[in-house]
């Protein structure tokens, strides 16, 4: 891995983010899933670890605001489908915790058609946060 890149997995190590083999209990992102993403840009020329969390950032932004519209609205559908899309792009860059709890707000909207209990989508919320505050974290440094 590039020089830059290896920087941001250790930035990614003192920005609450778990140690490879470490539980992610309490951890928003798991810098052994930022390294092994490093690894598909070997030399770190195409700085991909940075694009990738810069994308995700903005697209958890987005997110975020569309979740907060369909839990105004009541929209189980469109709850589904955000909590589907979050959860894919969480596992992808680490954040374990946001992803397991997407899955189980979209399964819940699969299977119930009603709306997840207030106190998951606060929890998801925050999960959420946690995760925006350490990619900005990473990007920052």
């Amino acid at each position: 891995m590039h020089e830059n890149e290896n920087a941001l997995v250790e930035v990614a190590a003192s920005a609450h983010v778990a140690a490879p083999g470490a539980g992610v209990a309490g951890a928003a992102i798991d810098r052994q899933v930022l390294a092994r993403l490093g690894d598909l840009d070997p030399d770190g020329r195409q700085g991909l670890i940075r694009r990738v969390l810069q994308t995700y950032e903005s697209t958890l932004g987005r997110q975020l605001q569309d979740l907060a519209q369909a839990r105004a609205c009541a929209d189980v559908q469109q709850l589904g489908r955000i909590a589907h899309t979050l959860k894919s792009s969480s596992a992808a860059i680490g954040a374990t915790a946001l992803a397991q709890g997407c899955a189980a707000i979209e399964q819940g909207t699969r299977t119930g058609a009603c709306m997840p209990p207030e106190a998951a989508l606060d929890a998801l919320v925050a999960q959420a946060q946690a995760v925006s505050r350490t990619v900005a974290d990473i990007l920052a440094a």
